[in-house]
């Protein structure tokens, strides 16, 4: 396989993990009881839409085909999740456990793909549009890790915590 269908296979990867995650936070969000994770949940819901269809709209514009549906191992990994929480005293915990699980592993996805240097050469579009989405995703798992910390430091002794997210600019 060439450089270049390997690199149209990587970004359809991307494309499907976007898919995935967005369904992976659907599922997160049915199985917490805080309004605020509910809320945090949805809007990295959109998010993942979003991107999913700028990344399908670049690729257009390269002249890229793109056949994408949410995978087999996703639907795995929302299983898994939904045994985890299930059985989890913390269920709001658990499942921003696991979100963040998932969260890392697309930053790295991401990370590996920006590193491509055939990205640059084939497809400059769409390297400024993954590292555009890089550091939203970036930003996303620094921000699960710090509401994950106040989870653990026991600060909030409640079952709810307070969330904050742009709402100025609701998907980057």
């Amino acid at each position: 396989m060439n450089s270049r269908t390997k690199l149209v296979y990587q970004i359809n990867k991307i494309i499907q993990l976007q898919l995935d995650r967005a369904l992976g936070y659907q599922k997160a969000r049915s199985l917490t009881k805080d309004p605020s994770l509910k809320s945090l949940f949805e809007h990295y819901t959109q998010q993942s839409y979003y991107f999913a269809d700028k990344l399908q709209a670049a690729m257009a514009l390269q002249a890229i085909e793109t056949h994408v549906k949410p995978s087999w191992t996703g639907a795995v990994y929302r299983a898994w999740m939904i045994f985890r929480v299930r059985l989890s005293t913390r269920k709001d915990r658990a499942a921003l456990s696991t979100a963040l699980s998932a969260e890392k592993m697309m930053h790295l996805s991401y990370e590996l793909l920006c590193a491509n240097k055939y990205l640059t050469y084939y497809y400059p579009l769409l390297k400024f549009t993954f590292l555009k989405q890089f550091f939203s995703i970036k930003k996303t798992k620094e921000e699960l890790e710090t509401i994950l910390i106040r989870y653990d430091s026991g600060r909030q002794q409640s079952a709810e915590i307070e969330v904050s997210f742009p709402q100025s600019a609701p998907i980057p």
